[in-house]
């Protein structure tokens, strides 16, 4: 992995504990994250800055690491920042539970290679 790429990883793995920051704050519940939109924007924010630094990364490493559905991060990442109407709550929440704490510790294994 070159530096770059390794900034730029170290850089997801950050904004995925941010994730985890807002999930501690505000609650572990869908209930709160669908009724405050505080919560959301938070999410939100955090689902652009992973996207952008998603699309830093070299074509190389994303095809050394297919595991992981690079285009479809950038995509969500897409949909928040051009707040498009067809972003799905519960799409997200799943997201914020499920994807984000496995991109976390898969670039995690990643970097103790």
């Amino acid at each position: 992995m070159n530096e770059k790429d390794k900034k730029t990883v170290e850089s997801i793995i950050f904004y995925c504990n941010r994730m985890q920051a807002h999930v501690n704050r505000f609650g572990d519940d869908k209930g709160i994250y669908l009724s405050d939109i505080q919560f959301q924007d938070a999410c939100s924010s955090v689902i652009i800055n992973i996207g952008e630094f998603v699309g830093r990364l070299s074509d190389e490493f994303k095809s050394e690491y297919p595991d992981i559905p690079w285009s479809k991060i950038i995509c969500m990442r897409n949909i928040h920042a051009h707040n498009y109407e067809s972003v799905i709550d519960e799409i997200i929440w799943e997201t914020i539970q499920e994807d984000i704490p496995y991109l976390k510790q898969y670039l995690e294994n990643v970097l103790n290679e």
